[in-house]
């Protein structure tokens, strides 16, 4: 590789070389636009031919221009900066990166895929078979092993790389310079494990964990508590301003069956609150009465829409139900020390939502299909619907009011939504409803984290509001049981206190558990 000094002034001339030829480009374009609004040339297909033509070399240019400035800021981008570790991947990223664009400037915002090696390469490129069908999509022929060539000729000088090789179908194996890497290895053993420079902090909002009110948290909450919690933390260790948002569902149709049961059962809630004792069972009770009982039906669909009304008597059965959730959820929350977690149910959203459908309705964006207001998409066939035919919005139009809220409220420039993978097509729709919307500008970064279901019996997907789901608790339970079991056949007890066997119990234990969602 060629050493950075002298290559950055180079590229730097050649640059603002290019950056005339576009300002030339610019002043021949509008001399022909002249000429074809003023009605002077005789040849205006020709014209028009031309006119084409330069706009397409300008672009051609613009892009040359931008990955070649890129190239100019690598030359630093790996050096030591105090307080950080080097970001080995991302820095090759942002080289290779940097390669693609110039050997290949017709690309959109192309990207490169760096991989760890194996067997003497410390890490690989392998983006040429990806950027083959991508190119041939654009009428561009070349085969993978030449794409990689065209990149190798493209990298920019660099601090880092020793050497590069193309191995098979178009893989550039990556060899790091020796002094370097033991600089950095130095560098970790002197000041131990430290955030790499991730440039400008963030306002970070991160939805997961989101149980029902009303119903214990089960196994199936599991996974978005842990990975949520675990992203918050490192994105908070990195420097970013971390908003942990904890979306309860705590609204909606079964809190009317629920306060029915309230009801009956706690006639003096108003006054004391109820003695629920197992939500799971007070919850199928009243849904066992809900379906099989049709003045108990007749007197739920009334306590939804007084609960919606705002009725002080409603809202207190509601607060109940909800406080006695929140105190369940602590528990659990405190034994895996899940700290920080904001709450903002739905509740705090329906507030928002009639501004949200107003605002929607005053641009234009909202149209009318059988009585329902929906918001069309391009990306997707289904669209958002936004208020159903007879009245009451969706999760559509909550999770659309909770974007904006976060985003112009909140100021968050990045969310990330913990959630099953099972949501993944409703959150590619509120993404891009988003966008039409204007809700998430250009430089806010908007991420599903999605993970695999967990099943239950049969294979099928948990639901909460069945009431036959396996409990977190139990589960929590069992595995500290099985982790005393496991200190015991070693005998920690007889060099560890009850209090330091207990935690360590404890530690195994929740350890064990966190551990097994994350790997």
């Amino acid at each position: 590789m060629a050493s950075s000094g002298g290559s950055v002034k180079e590229l730097e001339a050649k640059a603002l070389a290019m950056e005339d030829q576009v300002r030339c480009l610019h002043t021949q374009l509008k001399e022909v636009e002249r000429q074809l609004t003023s009605g002077e040339s005789p040849h205006l297909a020709a014209l028009k031919a031309e006119n084409s033509k330069l706009e397409y070399q300008i672009q051609h240019l613009e892009k040359s221009i931008e990955a070649e400035k890129n190239s100019c800021r690598l030359a630093p981008a790996c050096s030591r900066s105090s307080g950080h570790m080097t970001d080995i991947v991302a820095y090759l990223r942002q080289v290779f990166g940097a390669a693609i664009a110039r050997a290949y400037p017709q690309l959109q915002a192309p990207s490169a895929l760096i991989a760890v090696g194996k067997k003497g390469v410390d890490y690989q490129c392998n983006s040429a078979l990806g950027l083959n069908k991508e190119l041939k999509a654009l009428g561009v022929s070349a085969n993978p092993r030449q794409i990689a060539e065209s990149i190798v000729k493209n990298v920019p000088p660099s601090d880092l790389i020793e050497k590069l090789d193309i191995a098979g179908p178009g893989f550039i194996n990556i060899n790091l310079k020796t002094e370097l890497v033991s600089e950095l290895l130095r560098d970790v053993l002197v000041h131990g494990v430290r955030a790499p420079n991730v440039g400008t902090s963030r306002r970070v909002v991160i939805d997961y964990s989101s149980p029902n009110i009303a119903k214990e948290m089960h196994v199936g909450h599991l996974r978005s508590t842990v990975i949520g919690d675990c992203l918050a933390r490192i994105v908070e260790y990195c420097g970013h301003d971390v908003l942990r948002l904890n979306h309860i569902g705590d609204w909606g149709t079964q809190f009317g069956m629920l306060i029915a049961n309230l009801e009956d059962k706690f006639p003096n809630f108003t006054e004391q609150s109820p003695p629920i004792g197992d939500l799971q069972a007070f919850y199928k009770e009243s849904k066992t009465l809900f379906d099989n009982d049709a003045d108990f039906k007749k007197r739920a669909y009334k306590n939804v829409v007084l609960l919606q009304g705002g009725d002080p008597r409603i809202r207190t059965g509601w607060k109940h139900i909800c406080e006695i959730s929140r105190q369940e959820f602590g528990q659990i929350y405190s034994r895996l020390g899940i700290e920080g977690l904001v709450e903002r149910g739905e509740s705090f959203y329906q507030p928002l939502m009639n501004d949200l459908v107003a605002d929607l309705q005053k641009r234009g964006l909202v149209t009318e299909e059988e009585g329902c207001k929906v918001l069309l998409l391009k990306q997707q066939k289904v669209p958002l619907m936004l208020e159903k035919s007879v009245g009451g919005y969706t999760y559509d139009t909550s999770d659309m009011a909770a974007l904006r809220h976060r985003v112009h409220d909140e100021k968050a420039s990045w969310l990330i939504y913990v959630v099953d993978s099972g949501q993944g097509l409703h959150f590619q729709q509120i993404f891009e409803g988003a966008r039409i919307a204007g809700y998430s500008p250009e430089n806010c970064r908007i991420e599903h984290v999605s993970f695999g279901l967990v099943l239950g019996e049969g294979k099928k997907k948990l639901k909460s509001r069945s009431g036959d789901t396996i409990k977190l608790k139990e589960l929590l339970d069992e595995g500290v049981e099985r982790a005393a079991e496991k200190l015991k056949e070693k005998e920690r007890e007889k060099v560890l206190s009850p209090e330091e066997l207990a935690a360590a119990r404890d530690a195994v234990a929740y350890g064990c558990i966190k551990y097994a969602d994350l790997c």
